[in-house]
């Protein structure tokens, strides 16, 4: 291939990862497919060919599809950006009643249905228009996630608020209580109930991960990536000004996947184990970034070509760029 690892990236963002985006927002994609679709992605990514065997593929495929912040390279997950473009059927049933499949199935399963009862909040008016169960309207928590023995109790659960309250009818199947937790989620939800008040405006709702309260696709794809964490600052590596393939390299260096005589040993392909450079010391990523006098002379006048403005230390071997200190 002619492209290096950084332009093949790109063209993964760009290209491949957005040919099945059209069948991503109208159907739930089966694990085959996807996985059909990633081999092909990673292929091209790390050998720019449409097939690829594990040694070729330097990183974890799980590592990649993380977001560049959280320490990945950002490729898309196809199965969350899925997920996160489905939800945009369930926002239009709220926010858009008058579309023409309103009222039919939509394609959403119950995963799809509680990410997205996670990233709303429904602000209670008529009670015409919220879900007695699914909305979630009592404090950002729906009835059914904050009673969920009673939900699996309950009859009739696709009714609106105001039909459940001013008909008592939520209680309705709920006399087959027969434990205490279930006994203790009926006394909280009754006084939840008691709470509600409607008015002559019309039930709103709120998307919680964007700032001006309103549904978005990389809103609702980030916020599944929460918990996840990078273990270097990798804004250092991203944001530099660098070309692409060496931002790229950096990466790797940070993954500690390149390919240099120790990694290769360990997988059993035969090489010199010593630096050819200054033919003294074991040839790892390390040395030949840090500790080998060409490496060292290399830092040198960049720390003298930049006029001092990053810090390096011949003698501890230490280099600072952006915040990230580099160090053998």
């Amino acid at each position: 291939s002619f492209l290096n690892k950084s332009a093949r990236l790109k063209l993964v963002n760009t290209v491949l990862s957005s040919i099945p985006v059209y069948f991503l927002t109208i159907f739930e994609p089966k694990k085959w497919a996807i996985k059909k679709l990633d081999k092909i992605r990673r292929a091209f990514l790390w050998k720019g060919t449409a097939k690829a065997n594990g040694a070729q593929c330097l990183v974890a495929w799980d590592k990649i599809k993380q977001p560049k912040l959280a320490g990945g390279l950002g490729v898309l997950d196809l199965e969350k950006f899925s997920r996160a473009l489905r939800l945009r059927w369930l926002w239009f049933k709220w926010t858009d009643p008058d579309r023409p499949w309103v009222g039919y199935d939509i394609p959403c399963n119950e995963t799809d249905k509680q990410l997205f009862r996670c990233s709303t909040v429904v602000t209670l008016g008529d009670g015409r228009t919220a879900s007695f169960w699914d909305s979630t309207w009592s404090d950002g928590v729906a009835p059914r996630d904050l009673a969920p023995h009673l939900y699996k109790l309950a009859w009739r659960k696709s009714l609106t608020v105001r039909e459940e309250v001013e008909n008592q009818t939520w209680t309705r199947g709920l006399w087959r209580m027969s434990t205490a937790e279930e006994m203790a989620e009926f006394v909280l939800l009754w006084e939840r109930v008691q709470e509600v008040t409607f008015s002559d405006q019309a039930d709103t709702i709120t998307w919680k991960w964007s700032a001006n309260g309103l549904y978005s696709s990389k809103s609702a794809y980030g916020i599944q990536f929460v918990g996840s964490y990078c273990t270097f600052n990798s804004k250092a590596i991203w944001k530099a000004k660098a070309e692409g393939k060496h931002r790229f390299f950096g990466w790797l260096l940070l993954q500690q996947k390149i390919q240099t005589a120790d990694i290769l040993l360990v997988k059993g392909i035969p090489c010199n184990p010593v630096c050819c450079l200054c033919d003294q010391a074991p040839e790892t990523a390390a040395h030949l970034c840090l500790h080998c006098p060409f490496a060292q002379e290399v830092w040198f006048l960049v720390h003298t070509g930049t006029g001092g403005s990053s810090r390096w230390h011949r003698r501890e071997c230490r280099f600072r760029v952006g915040g990230t200190m580099l160090c053998g």
